[in-house]
């Protein structure tokens, strides 16, 4: 910011460039500058800086889901199911949907399917007040995920009174510990 600033100073030349360092006017007014540079910056989604950003193995490494910003709300954040260690089921055929409640649904694959949906932050490390959709059952529960340390917590809650907690981590820092473990 402040070195878009001074080559504004500079391209106004030598005199108008003393006369506006002089001036205090002109102080505010590159101040100013700086702060809505600032603010546009700051201003990008949340969901776009966050450490949730990315992708996630789920609890025993059955998926991996990748949290994005939302497609209909950037300020809100999707997680999408990217891969799966059993894409197919015990006939050969490809996952699909099959406990989804919609039957135009259940046909459907499970890679690339949304499971989270609209979940806003609320705290440093925090997101809730969206859906999670819980393909093994069909069902789509209420719940929040916190970030911390390298791991993700997902608790997703029926009637916000059962509710379960799975722990993620990312893909990479799973492959190092089975490397390190030498397995």
């Amino acid at each position: 910011m402040a070195l878009a600033a001074r080559r504004i100073l500079w391209a106004m030349g030598p005199r108008a460039r003393r006369r506006a360092e002089a001036s205090g006017a002109m102080r505010v007014a590159v101040l100013l500058f700086a702060t809505a540079c600032g603010s546009v910056a700051l201003g990008q989604d949340k969901a776009q800086r966050s450490e949730i950003v990315g992708r996630w193995a789920t609890q025993g490494f059955g998926s991996i889901v990748e949290f994005r910003p939302c497609a209909e709300d950037k300020a809100a954040l999707c997680g999408r199911i990217l891969w799966l260690w059993e894409e197919n089921d015990a006939s050969g055929r490809l996952r699909t949907d099959r406990h989804n409640p919609d039957s135009e649904l259940k046909s459907r694959s499970l890679i690339g399917i949304d499971i989270v949906r609209g979940l806003r932050e609320t705290a440093a490390g925090t997101w809730s007040g969206g859906e999670l959709y819980n393909p093994d059952d069909g069902r789509t529960y209420t719940g929040e995920i916190h970030v911390k340390r390298g791991t993700l917590e997902l608790r997703g809650c029926a009637l916000r009174v059962f509710c379960q907690t799975q722990t993620w981590r990312r893909p990479e820092d799973v492959i190092k510990a089975v490397s390190a473990a030498g397995l």
